[in-house]
């Protein structure tokens, strides 16, 4: 979109949230912009046409803003699979985020402002008003409650989204949005945990057993699993991080590695075919002050192409993860995504005051990752993680490798952007 065409946007809604829809004009529109209607005109035909691309901004907010929570996008009969593995957690982090959506950025929030004053005054007005602002998200968090095994699941949306609510108009008044914003996420923090507890209730743990509800296994590996979890593998990662891939087999060869971990060798399968995978190996964080503090590495971990984005990934992490806490691992390093393994609590290795083996000082670590499954464990610790040397076995031995891979279906292997290497 033009630089002009976003100007035009913006006045617009500006001026529909000050002044009401039908009472703002193209020709004060266009005053405001210092443009004339005909020029005004040269990019939008009417105001009707500035109003549809208002809303089509808004739905396609509405979707990037859902994926990047973690949270449906679709309705529950579209995605019923999603509403069934939202956690609690991802839900009230999206709740907060919304808040300040709807009240702080240059498009929610006069959006918002503007449906709320013409929701009287049209039956269209009404209808987007409570599609964006009331019926609508009361209904949408009701039946992610209801997917999550919450009790009277109505009922926890309203009490969800009542301060949310409540805090719009608060946000609107002349003392401004940090108090209100404070108090808003007090309450709903109140609420997480009160709802985590309803949740945990209500939840049928994964243990090897198939969730009647969709479909889903979580189970240890066997052998007969392994070329088809090598193919998964292989299939996940093609092209991801370099063209082609090394995964599939650094996991065949982990198998056979002292620090491979086999008690946390899992797979999960949906209606029978296999999705998922992922497995742990040992690693150390060696200490400045000379101690090795044993931690676990995890990966590969991946989920079939046509099953990304739905959930699966965070729920098979999820498991993974509590079987490892159970087993007496300490803590978790990994090289992933702030963006998806800080949902399931991860967060920067430096944090913890632990360093990337051979990564110069001062230089990006954005993608050293690190979580404590026994809380404290790291506490007092300072020193350098370098990945086990199973990782890079692919390098290693070079000629086995593509020997192996040729064992494979042919594919096309690419150079793509944002590939690291």
């Amino acid at each position: 979109m033009s630089d002009t065409k976003e100007r035009i946007l913006l006045t617009a809604l500006r001026l529909f949230a000050r002044d009401g829809y039908e009472a703002a004009s193209v020709s004060a529109i266009a005053g405001e912009l210092g443009m004339t209607k005909g020029a005004l005109y040269k990019h939008y035909a009417s105001k009707r046409a500035i109003f549809d691309s208002i809303l089509a901004r808004m739905e396609r907010c509405d979707a990037e803003r859902a994926e990047e929570y973690s949270v449906p996008e679709g309705t529950v009969e579209e995605m019923a699979d999603a509403y069934r593995t939202t956690s609690v957690d991802d839900l009230v982090d999206y709740a907060k985020a919304q808040v300040r959506y709807w009240t702080q950025d240059e498009f929610a929030a006069p959006f918002r402002k503007m449906l709320t004053l013409e929701q009287y005054r049209s039956k269209e007005m009404n209808r987007l008003y409570q599609q964006y602002l009331a019926a609508g998200p009361l209904g949408y968090v009701a039946d992610l409650f209801a997917g999550m095994g919450i009790p009277h699941p109505r009922r926890e949306a309203a009490a969800l989204y009542a301060p949310m609510f409540f805090c719009y108009s608060l946000c609107d008044g002349a003392e401004g949005p940090e108090a209100a914003l404070a108090l808003t996420d007090g309450l709903l923090e109140c609420l997480r945990a009160r709802l985590r507890e309803a949740a945990a209730e209500n939840h049928n743990k994964y243990e090897e057993m198939n969730m009647e509800n969709n479909g889903i296994v979580i189970r240890k590996e066997t052998e007969n699993d392994f070329r088809a979890v090598e193919n998964l593998v292989r299939e996940s990662f093609w092209n991801v991080y370099r063209p082609g891939c090394q995964e599939h087999y650094v996991l065949r060869r982990f198998r056979c590695d002292p620090a491979f971990v086999p008690e946390l060798d899992y797979v999960m399968e949906k209606d029978g075919q296999l999705i998922g995978q992922n497995i742990f190996v040992r690693a150390a964080i060696h200490g400045d002050d000379g101690r090795d503090i044993p931690i676990m590495a995890m990966g590969p971990i991946c989920i079939a192409p046509e099953y990304k984005r739905q959930g699966y990934g965070k729920q098979l992490l999820d498991f993974t993860l509590e079987k490892a806490a159970a087993l007496g691992c300490g803590a978790v390093c990994f090289e992933g995504n702030i963006g998806f393994y800080g949902k399931s609590g991860f967060t920067f290795a430096s944090e913890f005051g632990v360093r990337y083996h051979g990564l110069p000082e001062g230089a990006d670590a954005s993608f050293f990752l690190c979580k404590e499954l026994l809380p404290g464990y790291l506490d007092g610790v300072r020193g350098e993680y370098a990945p086990p040397e199973g990782y890079f076995v692919a390098e290693r031995e070079a000629t086995a490798f593509e020997r192996y891979d040729a064992q494979f279906p042919p594919k096309e292997k690419l150079k793509l952007p944002g590939q690291l290497f």
